[in-house]
């Protein structure tokens, strides 16, 4: 029975996060509708061992893996989330493993959905990495 509850335990922590992004994005709010630019709070889930990682397909057809997504959606009753992936980039905008030199994380429209059951934890990042401008490198020679 404990399992059990924790197993549902990160359900409750994505119902937070999802609450926490709406906010940060000013949804739902009737009288606010200023943007502050940030609508994305990162995070990495885990089973406990390892992250999950994926793989996605950039826009000039190369792949990347990521174990970075913004939470789209949640069904609590089912305990599935709705994840989109987000593309970890250098410098120079060219994909890179998360444990590399991440710059941003530039949002996809690839999107999977997940049991999270599977997972038992989550770790936020910052949200001024998503979409973060690309320094204009001035060439060295």
């Amino acid at each position: 029975m404990e399992i059990e509850k924790n197993r549902w335990c990160i359900c409750e922590e994505m119902e937070q996060l999802l609450e926490e992004q709406q906010k940060l994005s000013f949804e739902g709010f009737r009288f606010i509708c200023e943007k502050l630019g940030f609508d994305t709070i990162p995070f990495i889930i885990t089973n406990g061992k390892c992250a999950f990682e994926t793989f996605g397909v950039t826009r000039f057809g190369g792949f990347f893996t990521t174990q970075v997504f913004r939470l789209e959606d949640i069904d609590s009753r089912n305990c599935c989330a709705k994840l989109s992936l987000l593309m970890p980039v250098d410098m120079e905008g060219c994909p890179v493993e998360l444990c590399d030199d991440v710059f941003s994380l530039l949002k996809t429209d690839i999107c999977i959905i997940v049991d999270l059951t599977c997972f038992c934890t989550i770790q936020p990042l910052s949200p001024k990495l998503v979409n973060r401008e690309l320094p204009i490198i001035e060439p060295k020679c």
